[in-house]
């Protein structure tokens, strides 16, 4: 049986792949740049960008418009026995939150949205649909839904911050539980486009009905995570 050639772009993926895992190339380095990978492995840039374009989608490096590639980091842990907002698992795990404010409108919600925030389909909901990214890094796509006539004039408020902090400071609404459902998915190109990845990409599709103090649901998430940045945490007891 004849040997499988390894193509110089596999090459290039294998050589980093290890030089990452091993930590030769450590979190937050910049890659070499395309012209170097070239001269060094013979190739055009057009291989090299192939190449690096695959390492970015095995979430090994991230591609920073203007400077180049670094090195990703690890695989963030998504704990899902705790209620905390992004903001505050990132800042948790030494990491900078920051998020983008991507669009908002105020819709008539369809019929899932209504019965999670436990409003009529005729009355009025917001829609904020916001980017979260740890250390400038694209990390979620949030679709956040909540009942209009509760949070009337939030969306003249900053919506670039902690949405949680928000609602405590300016309306004295705390989440107290939530009832959450995951499953696996393909990113759709909108989301794909905000999180710097490929249309079908795996993501962890993740829908969450937040409840405060009283019970109340006043917030119904859709959230689509990159499969490629987190793995999923569950601690369970007897």
């Amino acid at each position: 049986m004849a040997l499988r050639t390894v193509t110089r772009y596999q090459q290039i993926i294998n050589y980093y792949q290890e030089l990452i895992k091993s930590g030769q190339l450590s979190e937050g380095e910049q890659m070499p740049t395309e012209e170097a990978i070239g001269t060094l492995f013979g190739v055009s840039r057009i291989t090299v960008r192939q190449a690096l374009d695959g390492l970015a989608q095995m979430g090994l490096i991230h591609k920073v418009q203007g400077k180049g590639s670094f090195v990703s980091s690890a695989k963030t842990g998504l704990q899902l026995d705790h209620l905390k907002g992004f903001s505050d698992e990132m800042r948790m795990l030494g990491r900078i939150p920051s998020t983008i404010l991507v669009e908002k409108a105020l819709i008539t919600p369809s019929e899932v949205v209504a019965k999670a925030l436990q409003i009529e389909p005729t009355q009025k909901a917001y829609l904020f649909v916001r980017l979260r990214c740890a250390d400038g890094i694209p990390m979620a796509v949030e679709k956040v839904h909540m009942p209009f006539a509760r949070f009337a004039g939030i969306d003249s408020e900053d919506l670039n911050t902690s949405l949680y902090m928000l609602l405590k400071e300016q309306y004295g609404c705390e989440s107290s539980k939530a009832v959450q459902s995951i499953q696996a998915g393909a990113a759709n190109s909108g989301d794909a486009k905000l999180l710097q990845i490929k249309t079908g990409a795996p993501v962890l599709c993740i829908s969450r009905t937040t409840l405060d103090t009283y019970g109340q649901p006043f917030e119904y998430v859709q959230s689509t995570y990159r499969g490629d940045k987190y793995v999923l945490n569950v601690t369970l007891s007897k």
